[in-house]
């Protein structure tokens, strides 16, 4: 069985902090629009990171990326 070792758990750290920013700051930009058609996109882009986010810690509290 392989174990994560430091260096890759700082960029695991690193991933799911980046998905979560952004993610947020989708949802920001999305409130901002005044245009329907670009806040649908800027919502549809936060749900694929927040998807991402939520995959990778579902993987991670699994175990399976041991």
């Amino acid at each position: 069985m392989h174990h994560l070792t430091q260096r890759e758990l700082l960029y695991l750290d690193d991933f799911l902090k980046s998905e979560q920013l952004s993610w947020k700051c989708m949802n920001f930009f999305a409130d901002q629009c005044t245009d329907s058609s670009v806040r649908q996109l800027c919502q549809e882009a936060a749900q694929a990171h927040r998807q991402n986010y939520q995959t990778m810690v579902k993987h991670l509290n699994q175990g399976t990326l041991q």
